[in-house]
This record gives C-alpha cells, sequence and structure tokens, in this order.
C-alpha cells in the first residue's frame, strides 16, 4: 500500500513538473499537497529520490554538451566550444591590434584601455581554467570557472611581471608578447586536449583536488 502510495505520489510530482513547472520546490510540495493525501515529508523525500536518481534536476541546469570529436566540428560548426573558441581569438587579435596601431598619445588611446582590460582580467585565466577542466560538466560549473579565472589571472599577470623584470623590460609591448603568445598556447593546447578525450583516446579525471591522466585501457 505504501508503495502504491509513493509511486502515485511520484506521478503526481512528474505531472506537475511538467505541466505547471513550478520554480520554487516550496510550490512544487504545495501543489502537491493539494492533489494528494501525502505527508509533507513523503513528498519532500520523493522529490529527493527523483532528484538522486537524475530523473528531475532541481537549481540551476549545469551545461552538459559533448566534446566535439573533430577539429572541423571544434572550429567550424555551432557549438559551445565554438563559440568560446573564436571569441578567445578575437580577443587576442583584437588585444594585439590595439596595442600596436594605437599609440599611447593618441586621443582613443581608451579603446586599447578597453579590450587591454577585458583581455586582462579574464582570457588567460579562462583558458587555463578550461584546460585544467576539458568537459562542462565538471564539479565547477560557469559561474565558479570565472571565479577560479579572475584568481588565475591574477596569478598570471603577477608572474609574467617577475619574468620580464628578470629577462627582459616591462613595458607595454614585452607584456602583450608574453600574456598573449601564452594565452594562445594554452588555447590550442585545450583544443588538442578536447579532441583528445573526446576521442577516447584519454581520460582526463580531475577529482578531489587530483589530476589522474590515464592511457586508453590503462585505467581499471
Amino acid at each position: 500500500m505504501k508503495n502504491s502510495t509513493s509511486s502515485s505520489v511520484e506521478k503526481t510530482v512528474r505531472k506537475i513538473l511538467t505541466e505547471e513547472k513550478p520554480k520554487t520546490v516550496r510550490k512544487l510540495i504545495q501543489r502537491t499537497l493539494e492533489l494528494t493525501k501525502a505527508e509533507e515529508k513523503q513528498i519532500y523525500q520523493i522529490i529527493r529520490d527523483l532528484e538522486s536518481k537524475e530523473v528531475i534536476q532541481l537549481g540551476a541546469p549545469k551545461i552538459t554538451r559533448k566534446l566535439p570529436k573533430s577539429i572541423s566540428e571544434y572550429l567550424f560548426k555551432m557549438n559551445y566550444f565554438s563559440i568560446e573558441f573564436w571569441i578567445i581569438i578575437g580577443f587576442c587579435a583584437s588585444f594585439f591590434l590595439t596595442v600596436l596601431l594605437i599609440p599611447e598619445t593618441s586621443p582613443v588611446l581608451f579603446i586599447r584601455t578597453i579590450f587591454g582590460g577585458l583581455f586582462g582580467i579574464l582570457i588567460p585565466g579562462w583558458v587555463i581554467t578550461s584546460f585544467v577542466f576539458p568537459r562542462l560538466n565538471e564539479a565547477i560549473d560557469q559561474y565558479e570557472r570565472i571565479l577560479y579565472s579572475l584568481g588565475i589571472n591574477v596569478g598570471i599577470l603577477i608572474f609574467s611581471g617577475l619574468i620580464l623584470n628578470q629577462i627582459w623590460v616591462i613595458e607595454t609591448l614585452s607584456f602583450v608578447i608574453i600574456i598573449g603568445s601564452f594565452t594562445l598556447f594554452a588555447l590550442f593546447s585545450t583544443v588538442f586536449l578536447r579532441l583528445l578525450i573526446s576521442s577516447g583516446k584519454l581520460t582526463f579525471d580531475f577529482s578531489q583536488s587530483r589530476i589522474n591522466i590515464f592511457r586508453k585501457g590503462d585505467k581499471k
């Protein structure tokens, strides 16, 4: 009898989610209480069970797009990865061009400042984060990627400044060359890594603050 009641409540929960699409769990529970004789605790447990079985998803949806399997699919088909790639390439090109073509005495120097600021704040760290977390269904979501990117960028800028101070002169052009070259190298390394993972030649597992790389067939 209990199993029959649970099954009935579960069907009601699914129907409410499909037809009414309540915005909160509280509204879902209240609506289920109105349509069934079940207790609130039982309804809540059924909702939790459905979520744990991935039958339903509560909260913000996670991006779980599949990795492209070929270089043409990665670069030229409309998907998250191609859009990300070309946006980064566009930022890199704009970064290089504005620094090279707009002198410091130009009245449009603010354009160089805008592109340089946007690039320096996010892009290098975003590329490194994508390399460390190549899939989109990792333990971190897009908001956490942004936070990691900001933190990594600070480290990259400080480290680049220390290197330039030791082996070169700290000036705009040298800084652009170092940061830009590093970003492009990391970007193409990320593309290569993702293609290896999608082809099954490499398993890249980032869990519990460890990176485990296994060749295909070695992981047991």
